[in-house]
């Protein structure tokens, strides 16, 4: 019986790294470039929540209204890592 290839498969609700580079290279330079601009809103946003002393209560609500969990916000946020990210995906 062959092993799971873990790059190609979900676990546990997870999208495989595989899947994911498939979908962004699926992007243009554009929508790249839009998502990086969305990410840098939300992150000022959330910035702007915390200096006013908004709990994370408050700011996972704000996520959810906008359709992104913390743990997607934070998975976007390495992804998109100035720096390079190290979840081994390529933009």
């Amino acid at each position: 019986m062959m092993e799971p290839n873990i790059n190609t498969m979900e676990v546990s609700g997870m999208t495989s790294p595989d899947v994911i580079q498939k979908e962004i290279d699926s992007l243009s330079s554009s929508e790249k470039q839009e998502a990086r601009e969305s990410l840098r809103e939300i992150q000022a946003i959330i910035q702007e929540m915390q200096a006013a002393g908004a709990s994370e209560e408050e700011i996972e609500s704000l996520l959810a209204e906008m359709g992104i969990s913390l743990e997607e916000l934070d998975f976007a946020e390495q992804l998109f890592a100035e720096e390079g990210n190290t979840i081994g995906i390529k933009i």
